[in-house]
């Protein structure tokens, strides 16, 4: 998985560029044609794989220009969330920020300041899309009709299906040992502002963010958004040379000293120090939720109310511990496509049974200890409408929207100057892209 959809997953070699094609005033570079069809199916046929990159990435360029016409706009927050939460989902798969650091050979400031531009274009992307389809709407009869239209040896078959609950108690540092690590830092921090100290080489010992230890702490010119918002406005609060408080965020206890400002960018060194969570702290938690199981079996616990007081799982608590499936936005999980942590687990419960606390280990390596209920399990079976009326509606759903996106396209390329190279002029796309030119 990358960071952006289309986007290499190394570092991109350097390249002699070309323009493959324009539409409107965007460019589709020869470079990008190239990323897209990588890790396309052994055997399948180089021109046919590249007609079919170049044409969505044609369509893709026409939304951002129709959108920047349109004069659409994607704030900054929206920007900087998305990015925040595809740097973290993209840390945990890798095994944490320091690996993903590796992976791009950048910091984390440097890698979200490289992506902003391509995800602030997935976004104006998405709105125009969902402005295509914002009138699609679908009945009943229409999705009845959709399924019978289905030939008989084509009907998917479903695999089996389960819907679970959570409780995840992740451990926390003490309260001395969060003094301990406080204590410490308004040491070196007092070290640092007396001149005792160098910044740099504290950081190079003593800081806990990888990314930005050896280089004495710096975090490179980076805009408000790219870090977490409490370190922001520390920074924005401080004059040049001038070394911070020590303060806390959601990774640990900092303290900084603000290089340059440049408008509303900024430069600074940090040292970041983390509170230890000891076993004591992990056994601790696996005890809370063995208590909790044991009241849920006996029934004088409800599983959902304790998921809702006490889970540390932010997407499911608010849903009393049941998790949805992101893709889908539904309760039903493919059994076969969970984790197998979760595998596992579910695998071996009835419906309505609690699971004794399960160990996790998360892609950083730290522990955490969770409860797992298996709510239902569907075995697989041929679709029909009473069980899987849902992904039916879904189906018939997406080709309802595709026909609109594809009306939208055929009348925007007719009055859109569109210009292919040469070399493309016998790719079979779906739309009618070689038009005749009618543009400068």
């Amino acid at each position: 998985m990358a960071l952006v959809s289309g986007a290499a997953a190394q570092p991109a070699s350097l390249l002699i560029d070309r323009v493959e094609a324009v539409v409107g005033r965007e460019a589709v570079l020869y470079s990008e044609v190239i990323t897209r069809t990588e890790g396309a199916a052994p055997g399948s046929s180089t021109q046919a794989v590249r007609c079919a990159a170049l044409e969505d990435l044609m369509f893709e360029k026409l939304l951002i220009e129709q959108g920047k016409l349109d004069s659409v706009t994607i704030d900054d927050a929206r920007v900087d969330g998305e990015l925040n939460r595809r740097i973290q989902v993209f840390a945990q798969q890798i095994g944490g920020e320091a690996k993903l650091e590796a992976y791009y050979g950048k910091s984390i400031a440097e890698i979200k300041a490289d992506f902003r531009p391509q995800v602030h274009d997935q976004l104006l992307m998405q709105e125009m899309q969902q402005r295509i389809t914002a009138d699609v709407s679908l009945t009943p009869r229409e999705v009845k009709r959709f399924f019978e239209r289905i030939p008989e040896d084509s009907v998917p078959l479903i695999g089996t299906e389960v819907e679970f609950a959570v409780i995840l108690r992740v451990p926390k540092a003490t309260e001395e040992e969060v003094r301990r690590v406080r204590r410490r830092m308004e040491e070196y921090r007092e070290a640092v502002v007396k001149k005792e100290k160098d910044f740099c080489v504290l950081a190079g010992l003593y800081s806990e963010d990888p990314g930005s230890a050896k280089e004495c702490g710096e975090l490179g010119l980076v805009p408000p958004g790219v870090m977490v918002p409490e370190f922001d406005a520390v920074a924005l609060s401080l004059k040049e040379g001038e070394v911070s408080n020590v303060f806390s965020t959601q990774y640990g206890w900092h303290f900084m000293q603000l290089i340059e400002r440049r408008g509303e960018r900024y430069n600074a060194r940090h040292i970041l120090m983390i509170p230890k969570v000891s076993g004591a702290d992990l056994l601790r938690e696996r005890d809370r939720l063995d208590s909790v199981r044991t009241g849920v079996v006996a029934g004088r616990i409800d599983f959902g109310d304790a998921a809702l007081a006490m889970s540390d799982d932010e997407e499911s608590k608010g849903n009393r511990g049941v998790m949805v499936e992101p893709g889908s936005n539904s309760t039903r999980w493919d059994l076969k496509a969970l984790d197998q942590q979760t595998f596992f687990v579910l695998d071996k419960l009835k419906p309505g049974e609690v699971s004794e606390p399960q160990v996790v280990i998360n892609p950083d390596n730290s522990k955490a200890y969770r409860l797992l209920k298996l709510m239902s399990r569907s075995e697989p079976h041929r679709a029909n409408l009473r069980d899987d009326y849902r992904l039916m509606h879904q189906a018939a759903d997406a080709r309802k929207r595709q026909e609109a996106v594809d009306a939208w396209v055929k009348s925007r390329i007719s009055s859109t100057y569109v210009r292919i190279d040469a070399a493309h002029a016998q790719c079979p796309f779906t739309h009618q892209w070689n038009k005749p030119v009618t543009g400068p």
